[in-house]
C-alpha cells in the first residue's frame, strides 16, 4: 500500500512540475520584428541627389524595444512581447532601403555613413502605439514628421507629417498589434516616398 501511495505521490509531483514548466515556456517574452511588405514604384532613371537618412528622433517613451499600448489614458508595455530593435532604428533602416530601391535618388545612405550628401532627411517619431477604444477594440497608430534639409544652405526645403491608423484584427496579444503596426508603417513609408519624390523631382 505504501508503495502504491508513494508511486501516486511521485506521479503527482512529476505532473505538477511538468505543468509549471509548460506554463513558464508559454509565458516567455517573444521578439517581434517590424517588417512591412513594401512594394514601391521603381524608377528607370535617378536624379543627382544623394540623400542621407538621419537617425529618427523619438520621445523618450518610444525610445524602447517595448511594444506599447494606450488604454484608459495610461501607456503600458506588453509583458510578453518586445521588438527586435527600437521602432525608430528599424524605421530608419526601412526608409533608407525603400528609397534606395526606388532608384529615384542617385544614392540613399544611412545617417552614420561617411558618404557625402547634398540632402538630409530628418524625422521625429511622434506616435507608435496601440490605442484601445472604449469598446475594447484597438488600432495601431504610427505618426512621423519629416523634413528635407539642403546641406549646402542648411535650409529646410520641405516638411510634412504622415500618419496611419490601422485596426488590430488579431486579438492574440502583441501579435495582433504587430500585424497592424506593419500595415501602418508600410502606409507611412509609401506616403513619404510619394512626397519626397515630388519635393526632389
Amino acid at each position: 500500500m505504501k508503495h502504491i501511495l508513494s508511486l501516486f505521490a511521485s506521479l503527482f509531483i512529476i505532473l505538477m512540475m511538468s505543468g509549471c514548466s509548460t506554463k513558464d515556456v508559454q509565458l516567455k517574452p517573444f521578439t517581434y520584428t517590424l517588417e512591412p511588405a513594401l512594394t514601391l514604384e521603381r524608377f528607370s532613371n535617378h536624379n543627382d541627389d544623394v540623400l542621407k537618412v538621419s537617425r529618427i528622433e523619438s520621445y523618450s517613451g518610444l525610445n524602447s524595444r517595448a511594444i506599447f499600448y494606450l488604454k484608459d489614458g495610461a501607456m503600458q508595455p506588453y509583458k510578453y512581447g518586445v521588438w527586435s530593435e527600437t521602432p525608430s532604428l528599424k524605421l530608419q533602416y526601412l526608409i533608407t532601403e525603400a528609397l534606395q530601391d526606388q532608384n529615384h535618388f542617385n544614392a540613399v545612405v544611412l545617417g552614420n555613413s561617411l558618404a557625402s550628401s547634398n540632402l538630409v532627411l530628418e524625422s521625429i517619431l511622434q506616435n507608435f502605439e496601440e490605442v484601445f477604444r472604449k469598446d475594447g477594440s484597438s488600432y495601431a497608430h504610427v505618426s512621423i514628421r519629416f523634413r528635407v534639409i539642403d546641406m549646402h544652405s542648411s535650409e529646410v526645403i520641405a516638411s510634412a507629417k504622415f500618419s496611419s491608423k490601422k485596426d488590430v484584427i488579431n486579438l492574440n496579444g502583441a501579435e495582433g498589434a504587430v500585424e497592424a503596426f506593419n500595415i501602418a508603417s508600410k502606409e507611412v513609408i509609401r506616403d513619404l516616398s510619394l512626397w519626397i519624390n515630388k519635393v526632389r523631382p
